[in-house]
């Protein structure tokens, strides 16, 4: 036996989603063995991806030239980044290398390189079934432990993206296997109050319901001007601010903020050059929110919700988290890419998978102004394959049968 693309890219895929799960259920704090043991499974997925995607870099040539250039231009500036927030401690390179919030989620990128070769999603469908399986044991295992460990809720993500790609695609095991994850999922996000998985769900069912229940005009009409809306909604955030959106809705309907204070935190912490260039992968913040939090915890002696340390090295928003790192010049690339994917794959494509992919591009980039950081994980591994396959006008114009031809979805 040897080892072949499809292999390595299997294994890349396995050993990633087995370190999202060991770092939520072990919790490593610190520099310790456990946490060192756990990283070696991120950094193989990390050095299989990049390998298969410098393998195969010529098939970049397939998506037009505007977009290779800042394909490039993504990937240097990424780097940029990562080396910005280098650091010869110990435990600065373990963060930067051992976290998939901090070095690696600016490479990943790269991953759109193994979206062009379209049958290795055959292989992501298998793992993901996989995964699934895993889940499903360690899920009836946490119920005899503490439940905080369901917050390993990024695993079980993936489930969205099946639901777009189409649940007719897979067999009656598969589909019963996907409702009962799709239980779990909602179960995880209501025990551990992840309301953003929930919404994720909601918006997930809103454009299957779209796609399916409605015309193609009416359709291509309403997402079209969601894609509008969405982007004018972007600009009036950061140009007028995020406290102003957040009033106005306000006054429409009765919702409980929590994210609105980030925005004005980062915003004011960072100075004119820092907006545009960031302060590197390892890059902080310093949130007032969580130093009153702090404060009061100390004040009535150490019980209830102590909050995050108000030195903060990550944000919850992410498109806040790429503008931290890389400032809005990190924004700009990433988000031209989730836009400019999305669109074509919604109404220029000739098949459903195509399309689907498009979809799964606007939700996640939709969700990124709320939640969604980047992360060397599932989900993002998952879009940039996707921006990449969609990006290739011959993959957008063939046709359902060719798709099936190609792809194994069972």
């Amino acid at each position: 036996m040897y080892l072949t693309e499809k292999r390595l890219l299997k294994w890349a895929l396995i050993c990633n989603a087995i370190y999202v799960m060991l770092f939520f259920l072990v919790r490593p704090q610190g520099l310790n063995i456990k946490k060192v043991v756990i990283a070696f499974f991120l950094l193989f997925s990390v050095i299989a991806i990049l390998l298969l995607s410098i393998k195969n870099i010529k098939k970049i040539n397939q998506i037009p030239k505007f977009l290779r250039v800042l394909f490039y231009l993504l990937v240097v500036w990424g780097v940029i980044t990562i080396i910005r927030g280098l650091s010869f401690s110990m435990q600065d390179l373990a963060t930067n290398f051992g976290n998939v919030y901090m070095g690696w989620a600016w490479v990943l990128p790269m991953s759109l390189i193994i979206g062009l070769k379209i049958e290795n999603w055959t292989i992501v469908f298998r793992v993901i079934n996989f995964v699934f399986q895993l889940m499903l044991i360690v899920f009836l295992i946490s119920l005899s432990l503490n439940n905080s460990y369901l917050q390993w809720a990024w695993l079980l993500r993936p489930v969205n993206f099946l639901l777009l790609v189409g649940l007719y695609r897979f067999s009656l095991i598969n589909k019963i296997q996907i409702f009962i994850i799709i239980a779990v999922y909602i179960a995880v996000a209501i025990q551990v109050d992840q309301r953003m998985d929930l919404l994720y769900l909601s918006i997930t069912i809103f454009f299957l319901l779209l796609d399916r229940l409605v015309s193609i005009k009416i359709k291509y009409f309403f997402i079209k001007y969601i894609i509008i809306g969405f982007i004018m909604l972007l600009i009036i955030i950061f140009t007028a601010g995020y406290e102003f959106v957040s009033d106005i809705v306000a006054t429409v309907i009765d919702f409980q903020e929590t994210r609105k204070f980030l925005f004005t935190e980062l915003m004011s912490d960072l100075n004119f050059t820092e907006k545009f260039v960031g302060r590197g992968s390892l890059g902080t913040y310093y949130s007032e929110f969580f130093e009153r939090v702090t404060k009061y915890y100390q004040l009535i002696g150490n019980t209830a919700w102590r909050g995050d340390d108000p030195i903060r090295i990550t944000i919850e928003v992410g498109y806040l988290q790429m503008i931290l790192k890389g400032g809005f010049i990190l924004f700009a690339l990433n988000f031209i890419f989730y836009i400019l994917s999305s669109y074509k794959a919604i109404f220029k494509s000739n098949n459903k998978f195509t399309r689907s992919l498009g979809y799964y591009i606007l939700i996640v980039s939709i969700l990124s102004i709320v939640s969604m950081r980047p992360t060397f994980a599932p989900t993002f591994i998952i879009l940039w394959m996707a921006i990449g396959t969609v990006l290739s006008k011959k993959f957008r114009e063939m046709q359902d049968d060719e798709i099936e031809d190609l792809i194994k979805f069972k």
